[in-house]
């Protein structure tokens, strides 16, 4: 069995003896982060990152009860806990912009100094001047972590727009789901890549025909794929690991959330576009759900849910 799969599967089941029945929720998407980063579930580690979130925030706080802000903080701070303060003193620098809300404490993860929130803050309005976001907006934690990218807000967000429109001009459906894929396409290389866009169109086209229709469950996965510069010859060993997962997790194999599992995992030590191996997770782009489909919603605080 391919050792990401094994560590897929040892992390499930360390979580299931922690956290009992009620990991049935979370459970896949918890070990699936720490398995892309090549880390076991440890307890004790989980106990130490929630200690730090207690610590250094007040006993009303939504974050001490958020199981996604617990969760997302052990992925990142597992090895490094005291980290923990310092990405909570961001959270509080980006509520002067951003509602007070667990989108707003898992885009903290990602910036290090003032200069990362104010990179953040002109990006997204580079982004929100781009034709097809502009009735949309993006969340606080994706334009975080497009701003990890070395190039200029201007750069990116021009990115991303040829990004969409390429991906539109696929046949691919006008919705948030193929935004984001054009985010996650951006994330990996910064600008626009031929040689990675038409790996885009050889993968959609294996799997249109495999499939008779391609779904938009499909796009974040094509784009992962093809970043890692998936050859169409491994499409058996990637449908090794899917159905394995499939039968010993009693899944559906015709869900689109199995496949996107299984390449994850196929890739994990793979580089993402000319990002180098683990410097970004790609799960944490993979894990933002149709991000532009709410109407702009990403400014201003409303004072809820949050507190020091």
């Amino acid at each position: 069995m391919n050792e990401q799969l094994q560590l897929f599967f040892h992390n499930i089941e360390k979580i299931r003896l922690y956290f009992g029945s009620d990991s049935t929720p979370f459970e896949k998407e918890l070990a699936l982060k720490l398995t892309v980063r090549n880390h076991a579930f440890y307890y004790e580690d989980y106990e130490k990152v929630i200690q730090q979130i207690k610590a250094n925030t007040k006993w009303y706080n939504s974050a001490r009860t958020s199981q996604k802000i617990a969760h997302n903080y052990y992925v990142h701070f597992a090895k490094t806990p005291e980290q923990v303060p310092h990405t909570i003193h961001m959270y509080k620098q980006l509520t002067k912009q951003f509602k007070r809300n667990e989108e707003t404490y898992l885009a903290a993860m990602y910036l290090k100094t003032d200069t990362d929130l104010v990179k953040m803050q002109q990006l997204l309005q580079a982004l929100q001047q781009q034709p097809s976001l502009k009735y949309s907006a993006f969340a606080p934690q994706t334009v975080a972590l497009l701003a990890t990218r070395n190039h200029d807000e201007a750069t990116l967000a021009q990115t991303y727009e040829r990004y969409y429109n390429a991906l539109i001009s696929l046949g691919y459906e006008r919705k948030g789901v193929t935004k984001n894929s054009a985010v996650l396409l951006t994330l990996g290389t910064g600008t626009f890549c031929e040689q990675t866009f038409q790996h885009v169109q050889q993968i959609s086209a294996i799997i249109q025909k495999s499939d008779v229709k391609l779904k938009p469950c499909h796009y974040n996965t094509i784009a992962l794929l093809a970043l890692a510069k998936f050859d169409v010859v491994q499409f058996p060993a990637l449908y090794a690991i899917h159905d394995e997962i499939c039968h010993v997790l009693k899944l559906k194999k015709h869900d689109c959330n199995t496949l996107s599992l299984a390449a994850q995992i196929y890739t994990s030590n793979e580089a993402i576009g000319d990002l180098p191996e683990y410097e970004l997770d790609f799960s944490d782009m993979l894990h933002i759900h149709n991000d532009a489909s709410s109407d702009g919603d990403s400014g201003g605080s409303d004072g809820g849910g949050g507190g020091d």
